[in-house]
């Protein structure tokens, strides 16, 4: 008796966990681009590296995304919008009057993210905004440069997708100005 008794507790474990599973694998597989979100969007933190365009160099930093809107622009479509808010380091070419030379400078942008997800795995985004630039100029010492040579600030534009790894962790690439750039998302 004993036995039948955890035979059948056993049997309706693996049932009732076999239909969970359908279940969250059912919710998952619902995740299009047109089905809108419900519920709230995570906060995100992207940290990236690229080649930077102005100054020919490198670029890396970090955006931090702070949901907006629910559910974006669009009620009908799975899209989010954020402001997103960062910091950024250049190693960059420059010319401060003799020839060229390599130093740091430091840019401080603020944008407007727009991303579309198609599925649970894959999203795209487009961002808009400006980049506040501190160039190597700032800190070369040499008293002849000035930012009346030099943009301050530019605007920012991006394109880009994310390749989801899980809820909380994706892939990310980005082109746009002021540089390109390969990282990783985190949603928290």
């Amino acid at each position: 008796m004993k036995r039948a008794i955890l035979s059948a507790c056993v049997v309706f474990a693996a049932i009732a966990a076999d239909g969970s599973e359908a279940s969250a694998q059912e919710d998952i597989s619902r995740i299009t681009i047109e089905t809108p979100h419900n519920g709230s969007r995570p906060v995100t933190l992207d940290i990236h590296v690229g080649p930077a365009w102005y100054g020919v160099g490198l670029a890396t930093g970090v955006r931090l995304g702070i949901p907006l809107v629910r559910n974006g622009f669009i009620s009908t479509l799975n899209n989010a919008v954020y402001l997103t808010v960062g910091a950024d380091f250049y190693y960059i070419r420059y010319n401060p009057g003799t020839g060229n030379e390599y130093g740091p400078g430091f840019g401080f942008p603020v944008g407007l993210h727009w991303e579309f997800y198609f599925n649970e795995k894959l999203s795209a985004f487009a961002e808009v905004g400006a980049n506040v630039f501190l160039g190597p100029w700032v800190f070369d010492g040499d008293a002849d440069n000035d930012f009346a040579n030099y943009p301050g600030a530019w605007i920012l534009f991006a394109v880009g997708g994310k390749f989801w790894i899980n809820d909380h962790f994706a892939l990310m690439a980005r082109l746009g100005t002021p540089y390109a750039a390969i990282g990783m998302s985190l949603a928290f």
